[in-house]
């Protein structure tokens, strides 16, 4: 099954490289939230071409294995692994159905949330998350904020522009385009902070924390100001 991200393959790397929000404070979030992976086991679901794999386990992960539904996405990823060996497995597979792969002390999803087309597919999503952590384990994911003011300042500056198509129940269809050379466009979906956390919940997860994103030491400038006033990600913080 092509998916969009086959059309995008290589180029996506780019985007974690060039976008101020993803090389700022997309990065600097999901070190934060991954920090104690030291010595633990880590399933990376929408791992597309390995970005936060490969830094989970500079970082001193035990193992990782990383899943994308995207064949493309996971053959860069594979390649950079045979390139530049961690020790990092791949596994092409939607998340949605994929089963229990192992019992790991921590789940990362970066930008997984907002593939969910309802809340089934929230829920089966969960189910997967909940389903593959030992006891004990942590999920940390990275989505877009759900309470952003639609409002307020968007993130076109840091690279990154959200347009609403439509609404549904909870949610609005989105198109995001990020802005590098040339630009990415995708669907995706926004979902307010009920439809997460319930999905969480009843998937079994005992605490579920929305973390506010974190802004690099170096990034301090007015600049971020706007990013400041109206976040346009957040972190997921959930223990099984």
């Amino acid at each position: 099954m092509r998916t969009q991200y086959d059309d995008i393959g290589r180029s996506y790397e780019r985007l974690k490289r060039e976008m101020p929000l993803a090389r700022g404070p997309e990065r600097a979030t999901v070190e934060a939230l991954t920090g104690a992976v030291a010595g633990g086991s880590v399933l990376d679901l929408a791992c597309g071409t390995g970005w936060y794999s490969r830094i989970i386990a500079r970082a001193g992960a035990a193992s990782v294995l990383g899943v994308d539904i995207s064949e493309e996405m996971v053959a860069v990823a594979e390649h950079t692994e045979a390139r530049e060996p961690l020790g990092i497995a791949y596994k092409v597979h939607d998340a949605r159905t994929l089963g229990v792969v192992g019992r790991f002390d921590l789940v990362n999803a970066v930008w997984l949330l907002c593939y969910a087309r309802d809340r089934s597919d929230l829920a089966a999503m969960a189910r997967t998350i909940h389903d593959n952590l030992a006891p004990g384990g942590v999920y940390t994911g990275l989505e877009m904020n759900p309470n952003f003011d639609w409002d307020g300042p968007l993130a076109t500056k840091y690279g990154l522009t959200h347009r609403p198509d439509a609404d549904f129940p909870g949610g609005k269809e989105l198109t995001v385009t990020a802005h590098v050379d040339p630009p990415i466009s995708f669907q995706a979906c926004f979902w307010e902070e009920e439809p997460v956390v319930t999905a969480l919940r009843d998937a079994g997860f005992r605490s579920v924390e929305i973390v506010p994103p974190v802004l690099p030491a170096d990034h301090g400038d007015a600049f971020w100001d706007d990013f400041r006033t109206n976040p346009a990600i957040v972190g997921i913080r959930a223990v099984k």
